[in-house]
């Protein structure tokens, strides 16, 4: 007893300890003394379950059962409780039971491990369970499933693990990922453990298409090769992905597409992000603009107010709209743009940098400039027109009484009994009347109202004659003129005389705002070929033209001089004369730093043929007496060409209305008619009209006599029917010519 290895220990009826081996001993750590004696049931030794369970074995015995292993727990003498598994049975003496024997093993160690592994298949049982991810064990053999969780039947869109259990799990794939998923089960499901993540797409029973992340691994299930498979269910965020997939192509194609640059800058106001748009709005390639600053393409004097409507954004967190700059692209040119721009924030609300959308305005700048200065020239043309107007009326008015005053200054100048004071006296006159002429010539010059004489002319030649005829104002105003005119300048189609009169305008203006300035100046003059036009620059540094006159230059009768020093008509008539010519005139100028006057004109080869046949001046042979008829609703003119006609001999009737006339026509021959073009009542034109059909013959010996301006109906009249005609003022002897050259030709 004391050597085996088997626990004995015997107690009397009563519980106490009578006897234990070696191997109790040890295992409890009691020595023989302290247990022998010791109630095992009072000293809580053994446990009442124990005991009773105890008891029965013996009552069982003493019916004829055979013991059965009982495991209890025995506490040791250092407080700790060992397993062992006993039997026990009755000891008898003279019959009768005295006591009870227990022979046991320890199992403590077996015991621990068994909790161990419980513990384990808990605490397995519960991450199986409770998992996240949908598990199921798939069986080797039969590919169909044997063991799963309750995540695993969501995925697969049932309401147990049950109903799981023997499903192919190949047949819930969808069918274009299949063959991949079957693949996989058949040929590495069996050979190795599946630890690489597979995706791959399942049908619900609902239809649903579900996109699951599938890891394996090979294990044992009920002692066969298995399959343990571990899959989530990530539709949403492929869906998500998905959604952020499409909405950033469609972000992308929009950009990509959208004709406006977008755009997105850090704080210190550096592209962080842009479109190809942006990169074709500024003109740098993608790879330069990256990380370039705003202060790069942005105009130096946009630069300052572009920064405070970005640091008004920082500051307010509120977008601003319509901010219009100009930046400058790569190749140098300018570009006009108008920007809508936002606060650029992360997550927390952070302003970190600033987005916009930019649109390129400068087509239509451009356009609106254009319109402007339609819009400029249009008022300009219709205030020329007005004064144009004024300026046909005023030499209706003086043109006919000055035909008088000239020619009955110049009848009484060639008087013989006039003394020579007398005729000094209306020399005076007659040069007053023509130079009253001169100046309503010119008022019908600014007007328009006469057909430029063109010929081939020289620019340079111009130029250079106009400089010459103010070298001297010019070198005594100490004026320094630099020329630089293109030696291969095209000759054009023009009328000399009328551009000299431009360029000595434009010269003399030049002159004197430069000398009121600063008593000396530089005046540069270029000539040079642009297309197919001829440009021509005037450019002196005087004391330019402010702002607010730029529009009003051209304007007839505007000037800055002081009363008496200016007509304001020197650049209406500039304008008016190269207008005529088809070209244009202009001015650049910064105030304080000098004028530009730009003139253009378009190279014409080919000269533009008169619409009018213009009077004849040569001398003709004296003509026969003739009766000539005079009509025109002037008394002075009447008067004056009676006079002269009849002092040389020709029969000479005048009346003042065509009414009048066309009775005397009817019933009277005449060699001759003088016509005024406009009177009263029945006009110069219709009565030619009514005298062609009466004496066809007559009206081609008509001669036209008006103090008015030829106008467009008017021309067109006299250059299709090719009637003689003659302008008031005229003076004796040009009417003596014209009407004997007409009487000549009709002889």
């Amino acid at each position: 007893m004391e050597e085996i290895p088997t626990g004995v220990l015997t107690t009397d009826l009563s519980g106490k300890i009578t006897y234990a081996n070696e191997t109790i001993l040890q295992g409890t750590g009691y020595s023989r003394d302290e247990l022998v004696g010791m109630d095992g049931l009072s000293a809580g030794l053994l446990s009442r379950e124990t005991v009773r369970v105890l008891g029965e074995q013996l009552k069982g015995k003493l019916m004829g059962k055979p013991p059965s292993p009982l495991e209890i727990q025995f506490k040791r003498k250092d407080g700790s409780w060992m397993w062992l598994e006993i039997r026990g049975k009755a000891l008898w003496e003279e019959g009768r039971p005295v006591g009870i024997q227990i022979v046991g093993e320890d199992i403590t160690e077996r015991k621990r491990a068994e909790e161990t592994l419980r513990q384990s298949e808990r605490n397995y049982r519960i991450l199986f369970e409770t998992a996240l991810e949908g598990v199921a064990v798939i069986d080797r053999e039969t590919l169909k499933v044997v063991l799963c969780n309750q995540n695993a039947a969501r995925v697969f869109g049932l309401g147990s693990p049950e109903e799981v259990v023997g499903l192919d799990p190949v047949t819930a794939v969808h069918p274009d990922d299949r063959e991949r998923v079957a693949k996989i089960m058949l040929e590495d499901g069996l050979e190795k453990d599946l630890r690489e993540t597979n995706e791959f797409r399942l049908i619900a029973r609902d239809g649903r298409d579900l996109w699951v992340s599938a890891v394996g691994a090979t294990t044992e299930y009920q002692g066969k090769p298995a399959m343990m498979v571990s899959f989530r269910d990530f539709t949403e965020r492929k869906q998500a992905e998905e959604a952020l997939r499409q909405s950033e192509e469609r972000y992308r194609t929009i950009l990509a597409s959208i004709e406006d640059g977008y755009y997105e800058v850090d704080l210190a106001g550096k592209f962080t992000f842009f479109n190809d748009a942006e990169c074709r709005q500024l003109g740098y390639p993608r790879e330069e603009m990256m990380g370039m600053n705003y202060r790069v393409y942005t105009s130096k004097e946009e630069t300052g107010r572009v920064y405070k409507a970005y640091n008004q954004i920082y500051r307010t967190g509120k977008p601003i709209k319509g901010l219009s700059s100009q930046a400058v692209r790569k190749d140098g040119t300018r570009v006009f743009t108008e920007d809508s721009v936002s606060p650029l924030q992360n997550q927390e609300g952070e302003i970190i940098g600033f987005r916009g959308i930019s649109r390129d305005i400068t087509e239509r700048k451009r356009m609106e400039e254009e319109k402007r200065q339609l819009e400029r020239k249009a008022q300009l043309a219709s205030r020329l027109a007005t004064v144009g107007e004024m300026a046909s009326g005023i030499a209706h008015e003086i043109n006919n009484p000055l035909t008088g005053v000239i020619g009955y200054a110049q009848l009484l100048m060639q008087r013989q009994d006039i003394p020579e004071d007398i005729k000094k006296d209306l020399k005076v006159i007659n040069d007053g009347g023509q130079r009253v002429a001169g100046i309503v010539n010119k008022m019908l010059t600014f007007a328009r109202q006469y057909k430029p004489q063109r010929d081939y002319v020289s620019i340079n030649d111009l130029i250079a004659n106009t400089l010459a005829l103010r070298a001297y104002e010019l070198k005594t105003h100490n004026i320094k003129v630099i020329t630089r005119l293109d030696p291969e300048l095209p000759a054009t189609i023009a009328d000399g005389g009328q551009l000299q009169q431009v360029f000595l305008n434009l010269i003399v203006n030049a002159e004197t705002e430069m000398s009121l300035a600063h008593d000396k100046g530089r005046l540069s003059i270029k000539t040079e070929k642009i297309d197919n036009a001829i440009r021509i620059s005037f450019k002196d540094d005087g004391p330019g033209i402010a702002k607010e006159n730029m529009d009003k230059i051209f304007n007839p009768f505007f000037t800055t001089r002081e009363v008496g020093e200016g007509t304001g008509l020197g650049l209406s008539m500039c304008h008016g004369i190269i207008a005529e010519h088809n070209g244009q005139i202009y001015a650049k100028s910064k105030s304080g730093k000098g004028a530009t006057f730009i003139v253009e004109l378009p190279i014409v080869t080919r000269p533009e043929q008169l619409e009018l046949a213009e009077p004849e001046v040569e001398e003709a042979e004296e003509a026969a007496k003739a009766k000539i008829l005079v009509v025109d609703d002037e008394p002075t003119v009447l008067s004056l060409v009676s006079r002269v006609l009849t002092d040389e001999g020709h029969e000479v009737e005048t009346i003042d209305n065509a009414d009048d006339a066309l009775e005397m026509i009817e019933s009277k021959r005449y060699h001759l008619i003088l016509l005024d073009i406009q009177m009263p009542g029945m006009s110069g034109t219709e009565l030619y009209k009514r005298i062609h059909k009466i004496a066809p013959s007559l009206a081609r010996r008509i001669v036209f006599i008006t103090g008015d301006v030829i106008g467009a109906r008017t021309t067109a009249f006299l250059s299709r029917t090719k009637a003689h005609y003659i302008m008031k003022p005229f003076d004796a002897e040009q009417l003596k010519r014209e009407v004997n050259r007409i009487l000549t030709e009709g002889a």
